[in-house]
């Protein structure tokens, strides 16, 4: 007699039955092999260094007029900040005032690595396409522990900065393929902090060599950036003074060679300066051009050209300033890695090792340099009230 209670006769196949389970299972090891582990590794590693230098951090000088001074109106959000539009930090400072308070630095310091270590993998991927695996991991470590712009790093204030850049340098990367996403990227770095018009400038250059007909795209950050200007950003640039030439060649050379010391690790003007050129130079005549390369070259030229427009008469060794090498020592570092790559091999593995050792070795001292230095002066802050800590007239 033949069952017709439950789970009587043939019926669908269970996935074990069919194998159907088990490959799936078996397809996990595969996914888990493919990742690129050695740069998620050193993410890792570069996290827990950096989290432990942030233990002493804690809300400091400009991040009290963002706290006391701004809030979600329209006025709150576009008002300059300096001369920059910085709606995004606002309106982030805002959120994580409504849904953590101020009772822990750690979720305002938690972004800024974030998006640290969004510039850093930027700079890996650029470099891996360019060159190789290898030459981009030595150019991410470096940029992980960039102790030569480590006041964008420490200070959570600084995302502004940061997430320009990584808004910028994400953009250029994209615009040729999908320029309507760069278009967007640009937007949103624009709206974050005036460090943006260098990428916004390097993307223009990279598809005017690459994809001109989706130069159009670009109007839609400009027209926006530009009808702020016209309505709050110029009160911010006239605060300071009308924008000149005097002094921006200086200024620009300075910051350019602040940079590339920088990405070496050092702060020796002179050793930066020789570094940029040779880098310019070597990357110039390679052949075949790497447009890529080329443009954030061209980008990085155009943050201190803009920056001088409003800032040489402060004085040309202001470009050599921590949050200044921050913007452009990417651009050195995968310049560099991408040059040595293309080298006979025996001498560009020769010259990027010991290239490697000294950068990080450099730059992992001046981050211990910053951490003491910005932790001096959250103890000056001390005894102040948190009005005068964001005012302008700050002595710390």
């Amino acid at each position: 007699m033949t069952s017709t209670g439950p789970g009587a006769g043939p019926g669908p196949a269970s996935p074990s039955a069919t194998g159907e389970g088990s490959d799936r299972l078996a397809g996990w090891p595969r996914r888990f092999v493919t990742i690129d582990w050695p740069p998620i590794a050193l993410a890792l590693v570069a996290l827990a260094f950096l989290f432990w230098l942030g233990r002493d951090m804690t809300f400091y000088h400009d991040e009290w007029a963002l706290i006391l001074k701004r809030d979600l109106s329209i006025d709150g959000i576009l008002a300059p900040h300096n001369e920059h539009l910085s709606a995004t930090i606002v309106v982030l400072y805002r959120v994580l005032i409504g849904t953590v308070g101020l009772g822990s630095y750690w979720p305002y310091l938690g972004v800024t690595f974030a998006l640290h270590l969004a510039v850093a993998g930027l700079v890996y991927v650029i470099v891996r396409r360019e060159a190789s695996a290898g030459w981009a991991l030595g150019a991410m470590a470096v940029m992980l522990f960039l102790g030569s712009g480590g006041d964008d790093i420490l200070w959570a204030f600084q995302s502004a900065t940061i997430g320009a850049v990584a808004a910028g340098i994400a953009a250029m990367y994209v615009a040729p393929q999908r320029p309507a996403l760069a278009a967007a990227l640009l937007t949103i770095a624009m709206a974050t902090s005036g460090a943006s018009l260098a990428f916004f400038v390097g993307t223009a250059f990279y598809l005017l060599i690459t994809r001109p007909q989706a130069l159009p795209w670009l109007l839609i950050p400009a027209g926006i950036y530009g009808a702020w200007y016209l309505v709050y950003g110029h009160t911010g640039v006239a605060a300071l003074r009308s924008p000149s030439l005097d002094g921006v060649p200086t200024y620009v050379a300075v910051g350019l060679a602040a940079s590339a010391a920088g990405a070496l690790g050092s702060t020796w003007p002179p050793l930066g300066g020789a570094a940029a050129v040779a880098i310019t130079l070597g990357v110039g005549r390679l052949r075949p051009v790497v447009p890529l390369v080329v443009a954030l070259l061209v980008a990085g030229v155009a943050f201190f050209f803009i920056a001088g427009l409003v800032r040489a008469e402060l004085g040309a060794e202001q470009a050599t300033a921590p949050r200044y090498v921050y913007i452009v020592a990417p651009v050195f570092l995968v310049a560099g890695a991408v040059l040595l790559a293309r080298l006979p091999r025996q001498v560009g593995v020769s010259i990027g090792a010991i290239a490697l050792v000294v950068a990080l070795v450099g730059n992992i001292g001046l981050l211990l340099e910053t951490h003491d230095r910005l932790l001096s002066k959250v103890e000056c802050e001390r005894s102040m009230t948190p009005i005068a800590r964001g005012s302008a007239g700050n002595p710390c």
